[in-house]
């Protein structure tokens, strides 16, 4: 080898060994926006997350929670539709009420621009009775033997609620919300008998089930949950076309991130969720990671919408109805 040779191996070595340019990104700490307190679901992927993202990225930094309550996550999606997309921002999504509110109100963001980077798990929904209770299947309420059933609620225009609505519209059940200001405090109202039913995701609710509290009546997906064998799904109680209306967890960053940006932190998120240490973490809380890719995460945007669309007269006036108040 010649020393014209000796000098351009050696080079490249040199290049190949030397850390990365001091703006190559990520070049500070990443905020990663969560639209709820602490203590909720989404809040748990995000703190459960959040290391492993940060372990996986090309350079030392940190990935720090950042809790944004208010107006159901929609007060943290504005804030990460304008941010800066430099990749710095990024967000944990609910899908299913964002997704409905945008398309009866006027709001600051559009889901349909957002920088979509993975999904990590699917969130499905589920009717809940006590389990002292009366109701052994939701075709039960159809008998009407109240002049209106009490729902357990959180807001009128809170996903569940809307699920709610759509669901006994769709039995022809007359029913009123009875609100309260925590998803804990709802589950308890029912426990307790002072309302009939919930409906609550289930990953949140699996351990009132396992204790005996609460029974669950209809699992919202176009299968039954391997951990719930006889707990029928919407096309088995003649709504079909509820079994797809679930709640998928994304990740996304502000509208026009740069390609480079977006392919670092789409391999970030993906090792992540493949980490066996968070695997292990979620596992120990009774969680199912499912990873999407950036293509999966856009078309669970767009099938949201389509599930929705057709319900929007019933979504308006629940959205409507939490306004005035």
């Amino acid at each position: 080898m010649n020393a014209r040779s000796c000098l351009k191996w050696a080079l490249l070595l040199l290049c190949a060994l030397a850390p990365a340019p001091a703006g190559a990104f990520p070049d500070k700490n990443i905020e990663f926006v969560v639209g709820y307190p602490p203590g909720g679901g989404y809040s748990d992927w995000a703190l459960a997350i959040a290391p492993f993202i940060q372990k996986h990225l090309p350079k030392k930094v940190n990935v720090v929670v950042r809790h944004m309550p208010g107006a159901a996550s929609v007060i943290a999606t504005h804030y990460l539709h304008k941010a800066k997309p430099d990749g710095h921002i990024i967000g944990i999504y609910e899908m299913a009420g964002l997704a409905v509110t945008q398309l009866v109100r006027e709001v600051q963001y559009d889901l349909r621009q957002v920088t979509w980077l993975a999904g990590i798990a699917v969130d499905n929904r589920i009717a809940l009775v006590s389990a002292k209770g009366p109701y052994q299947s939701i075709l039960d309420f159809k008998k009407q033997d109240k002049p209106e059933y009490l729902a357990a609620t959180r807001g009128l225009s809170e996903i569940n609620a809307i699920l709610t609505a759509m669901t006994f519209a769709r039995m022809g059940v007359k029913w009123k919300p009875l609100n309260h200001d925590g998803a804990s405090k709802a589950l308890l109202s029912v426990i307790r008998g002072d309302a009939d039913i919930n409906l609550s995701a289930y990953e949140s609710v699996q351990q009132y089930i396992r204790n005996g509290d609460l029974r669950p009546l209809l699992y919202f997906d176009t299968q039954r949950h391997p951990d719930l064998p006889g707990v029928p799904i919407p096309a088995e109680v003649g709504m079909p076309e509820f079994g797809g209306l679930s709640s998928p967890r994304l990740l996304g960053a502000p509208p026009r991130l740069p390609a480079e940006v977006r392919k670092v932190l789409e391999e970030a998120i993906k090792r992540a969720v493949a980490d066996p240490e968070f695997l292990a973490v979620v596992a120990k809380v009774k969680k199912t990671a499912t990873y999407a890719n950036s293509r999966e995460a856009e078309e669970a945007v767009r099938a949201t919408f389509d599930a929705y669309r057709p319900y929007l007269g019933i979504v308006k006036q629940m959205v409507e109805t939490d306004e005035k108040k």
